[in-house]
């Protein structure tokens, strides 16, 4: 018998909105991206990859151009933190869910992702 799984945007959406600092409030659309990018670095930490901050640095460096408040609407202004908080969310919350993010992002105010086994 086949697993049901919660998809992967679903999971990666509820992940972002742990890193928010006020998860209940609309956030700004830098704020949302970052949390979503933390969200799939931490995710695929998890799962073994080895993603430096360098490989992720000029994203997060864009979104905080665009809006120099971006950090102010999550927990800390410290992305390393925060992934290690994701990754520990994951290991408790998935621990047996060995999904590869290949892409994630929004369209359309909606939380997309890609995946493979």
């Amino acid at each position: 018998m086949i697993e049901s799984r919660k998809q992967m945007s679903a999971i990666l959406k509820e992940m972002a909105l742990t890193v928010l600092d006020s998860p209940e409030s609309v956030p700004s659309s830098e704020a949302a991206s970052a949390a979503l990018l933390l969200s799939h670095v931490a995710w695929q930490r998890a799962n073994g990859d080895e993603i430096t901050l360098a490989m992720y640095r000029s994203a997060l460096a864009e979104m905080q151009k665009s809006r120099p408040g971006l950090w102010k609407e999550l927990k800390s202004a410290d992305p390393e933190a925060l992934i290690a908080e994701l990754v520990n969310f994951k290991n408790q919350n998935y621990p047996h869910d060995k999904r590869r993010v290949v892409a994630c992002g929004t369209y359309n105010n909606k939380v997309r992702a890609e995946w493979t086994e």
